[in-house]
């Protein structure tokens, strides 16, 4: 796998591989050979083992992928030049193919299984999503290669479906031309391996409990027999819950493929098996994917492609909870001691909760697109593509039959059902002319056509299986839809080249839409490059090969809503030795004005207080730097491929406006990120002797004399401000060695599961670090005297969380290790075998799972926040890869 950084259309990419596998005619939108600002991850004849192309995203400075959490077939967020929004979605455009797909359902935060199309999301799992993340309909193997846009101009291309950046895909399509025949090529890849939980909550056995039960008891006031004796402990057995839900499990894959080319027709069939069992008991995935791309060429001036691709998914998800959250939390939580019935009602174990508690999805994904291309000229072509997409998920929950007091024995069942359909047409005309003196001339004039649809039904039934009649009986169904107008999108692209050095891109696009009333939006364009080393006095320099400066603008939105996105940027490609070296540096700043955002506001009322939903005006700017290096270079027999990618950011809330009464938004702060953590600052201790002796003082922040609510205010930014990955890539004789090491920092998390086990109180388990809790002769400490007044609510702490509960996210993890040995590799057969891992170390002082999780979904003011969900697994694998 390489990286490369275009910065100018016709340069030439000196790390690409073969022209099959880079060739820009599969994706037909015209733009795509003339505007710059994007970069390239080419998965080539070794793509990295994972069961999407999100990971590789890292190796393009500006783009953060953080999952939802480790299920298999979680939803990840991809970030690409920070936020432009508060709430909802804030995913990239994707396109493979030159056609836009998954998009209909890859903002779950709209589109809810449980409660609608839009509604606020549970804090104490990840949303719901509607089935497996869509990503997974794509195996690696079938991948080309990835192209990332980020630069004003590139985005400004896709009108109100580029404010995040968009993500283009194009897949294998098979060797060979119209003049040189591809014999058939039979390929394949697989790979076996082991999964585990890579670092387990430090938690206390039964003893240690014990004794912080115990001293809880005593604290507050009950006397006589402490709650736990060595015979109660004997007599309840001690219990590992982190054990009896965690696991290795094992994970295979399999992807065989058939690809040639012979008498104008050019093709690639592949079928594509997975099977993974989860880390946490009862959790697994299986996926089977097949695909068919196919191309005619009818003499030299018509060809005609198809495009076809089936995935069906099956998973089962633990618990009650989306990505086992209910069932990590309640097992973290849990007493280390096995359970008991109480007073009747049936007591069920974390490792119950996890095995009779589950949702079983079933998500089946059709993708299907033609075309056709016909030169009228040399310089002229035309072409028009259509494509559909239809996501069907069924999704089952199954709980046990409950028992009550009296006998009575109720079952529950829940049915839901989703339809997600898409259609795109698409058609344009691209002129391309070279003059003398290295002028040139291109254009192109498009028009597309999008429509979208979603239905939702939903069945609950509740009925007595034995027991006295007549009670607990329910059944309730419920149905929705939702259906866009369609989106028009004419667009026209000019690029003019003046002697090979001065270059003006300009592009112009319009996205309408008929709902109540005719709607029309704008998006402008445009970019300036200079390229340095085509000029009379660098043209002949022994070394630099390529120096280019470029500025550009553009301005994008979110779909038929109001807010506005003007990005500005600057970057510079140096190339070196025949571009053996290249150096890539972009500066950018991103304004957005009444950015999108849905925030639930608490309102005081006589008799308690009610929610509104309110959508606050407001402005927000991000600024950041992005470096990229990449070199190819040879040491005697060794040789290596080395990319580094870093990037800055910075997201402000520049302004925001108030409406009616209200003074303040949850999580927003002028001047400061969107994804603040409100929390007050602990300063200890309370001593012996004084009021409240033992428990947690806060700073009185505001000097008023008083420690309140008003003491409390925002910290922190759930937002990585830096990130880092380095690929290397090095080869001597038939051993080649990739490792792939990321990094995030200048961000922090809030776990409020791991701030409830820090309070030791007697009823739940605790953390190790709780055993060094306070008493009159142990004063040198943060942690408060045990007591049940510490007591979780709802899984939830009841004390408000403090700048010590804000843990720090920096972290360097070794993403990707992989060692591969060729035992055949000639240019008719090729024949390898590879060990390596993912996830195999993650340095940094966060205590939880894993530091890089997004408990709130793609919402931009919910980062940073971990409810303790389903862990990212370090990964073990052994696998083959052949050709024939």
């Amino acid at each position: 796998m390489v990286l490369s950084a275009a910065a100018q259309a016709q340069q030439a990419d000196p790390l690409a591989p073969t022209p099959a596998l880079t060739t820009d005619s599969l994706c037909l939108l015209p733009y795509r050979e003339y505007v710059a600002g994007g970069s390239t991850v080419y998965f080539a004849d070794r793509p990295q083992p994972a069961t999407t192309i999100q990971p590789s995203l890292t190796r393009v400075a500006g783009v953060q992928v953080t999952p939802y959490s480790g299920a298999p077939g979680a939803w990840a967020m991809v970030r690409v030049r920070g936020v432009i929004n508060l709430t909802g979605n804030s995913q990239p455009l994707y396109v493979v193919d030159g056609v836009p797909v998954y998009n209909n359902d890859v903002k779950p935060e709209t589109f809810n299984n449980l409660t609608g199309f839009s509604g606020p999301q549970a804090p104490q799992s990840t949303p719901r999503t509607p089935g497996a993340n869509p990503l997974m309909d794509l195996p690696v193997e079938d991948v080309a290669s990835v192209e990332v846009l980020k630069g004003a101009a590139a985005t400004a291309l896709y009108g109100m479906q580029g404010a995040n950046g968009v993500i283009r895909i194009t897949t294998k399509r098979g060797g060979g031309n119209a003049d040189e025949p591809q014999p058939l090529r039979v390929r394949y890849a697989g790979y076996g391996g082991v999964q585990q939980v890579r670092q387990r909550y430090e938690l206390l056995n039964a003893r240690q409990f014990a004794e912080v039960a115990n001293a809880a008891s005593a604290n507050d006031g009950f006397g006589g027999t402490p709650p736990y004796d060595e015979a109660t402990i004997q007599r309840r057995g001690e219990v590992d819950w982190q054990d009896r839900l965690l696991r290795v499990a094992g994970v295979q894959s399999h992807n065989l493929s058939l690809d040639g080319q012979h008498g104008g027709t050019r093709y690639y069939v592949a079928a594509d098996y997975l099977r993974q069992a989860g880390v946490v008991i009862n959790s697994r995935l299986n996926r089977a994917n097949l695909r068919l791309n196919l191309e005619q060429q009818l003499g030299r001036r018509l060809t005609l492609d198809l495009k076809a691709a089936g995935t069906q998914i099956d998973q089962r998800q633990p618990g009650p909870d989306n990505d086992a959250a209910d069932v990590l939390r309640t097992g973290l939580l849990t007493e280390p001691l096995g359970a008991e019935s109480r007073n009747g009602f049936t007591v069920y174990s974390p490792e119950q909760r996890a095995t009779e508690f589950y949702r079983a999805p079933r998500t089946r994904r059709l993708l299907t697109q033609l075309g056709a291309t016909y030169r009228l000229a040399p310089e002229l072509t035309l072409y028009a593509r259509g494509g559909y997409e239809r996501v069907y998920v069924r999704e089952s929950y199954h709980t046990p039959d409950q028992a009550y007091p009296n006998g009575a024995l109720l079952r529950s069942t829940e049915l839901s059902k989703t339809f997600a359909d898409s259609w795109v047409a698409e058609s344009g005309a691209r002129y391309q002319h070279a003059f003398v003196a290295g002028h040139s001339l291109s254009a192109s004039l498009t028009y597309l056509r999008q429509e979208f649809q979603n239905r939702l039904s939903r069945d609950q039934q509740t009925f007595p299986v034995s027991g006295p009649g007549g009670i607990g009986y329910g059944y309730s169904h419920s149905e929705m839809s939702q259906k866009s107008v369609p989106i028009h999108s004419p667009s026209a692209v000019v690029d003019f080249t003046f002697g090979g050095r001065y270059e003006v891109q300009a592009s112009l696009r319009a996205d309408m839409g008929k709902g109540d009333e005719w709607k029309a939006y704008w998006f402008p364009g445009a970019q300036l490059s200079w390229h340095l080393a085509k000029e009379a006095f660098l043209i002949e320099h022994p070394v630099l090969s390529t120096l280019t400066l470029r500025a550009g603008t553009g301005l994008t939105s979110s779909y038929f809503t109001p807010d506005r996105t003007r990005q500005l940027d600057a970057g510079l490609l140096v190339g070196v030795l025949q571009n053996r070296f290249t150096l890539s540096l972009d500066a950018y700043q991103r304004r957005t004005e009444h950015a999108q955002g849905i925030l639930a506001i608490a309102v005081p009322l006589p008799t308690g207080y009610s929610v509104i939903y309110v959508s606050p005006d407001a402005k927000l700017r991000n600024r950041g730097l992005e470096l990229m290096l990449a070199g190819r270079w040879q040491a005697g027999a060794l040789t290596g491929n080395s990319a580094l990618a870093a990037s800055l950011n910075q997201n402000e809330l520049t302004d925001i406006a108030y409406r009616g009464q209200l003074l303040s938004y949850p999580g927003l702060e002028k001047g400061h990120s969107v994804a603040r953590f409100l929390a007050y600052e602990q300063e200890g201790i309370n001593p012996a002797g004084a009021p409240g002796a033992g428990t947690i003082r806060y700073r009185d922040v505001n000097n008023d004399g008083q420690r309140n609510y008003s003491d409390a205010y925002y910290q922190g930014t759930g937002l990585p401000r830096y990130a880092l990955s380095f690929t290397q890539q090095l080869r001597r004789g038939p051993f080649e060695l990739t490792a792939q090491v990321d990094g995030l920092f200048g961000y922090q998390i809030f776990n409020a599961t791991l701030q409830a086990l820090d309070l030791p109180n007697g009823y739940t388990n605790a953390s190790q670090q709780a055993l060094h809790y306070w008493t009159p002769t142990r004063t040198n400490t943060d942690t408060p005297a045990p007591s049940s007044y510490n007591y979780p609510g709802n899984f939830g702490s009841t004390r408000p969380p403090t700048d010590r509960d804000l843990a720090s996210g920096n972290h360097l993890r070794l993403t990707q290790l992989t060692l591969g040995y060729d035992v055949v590799n000639t240019a008719a057969r090729q024949l390898g075998v590879w060990i390596g891992g993912q996830n195999l170390l993650v340095t940094g002082p966060y205590r939880g799972f894993d530091p890089n999780v997004s408990s709130g979904g793609a919402s931009p003011i919910a980062a940073g926040q971990d409810a303790s969900v389903y862990p990212v697994a370090r990964v073990w694998q052994l696998g083959v890869r052949g050709r024939f």
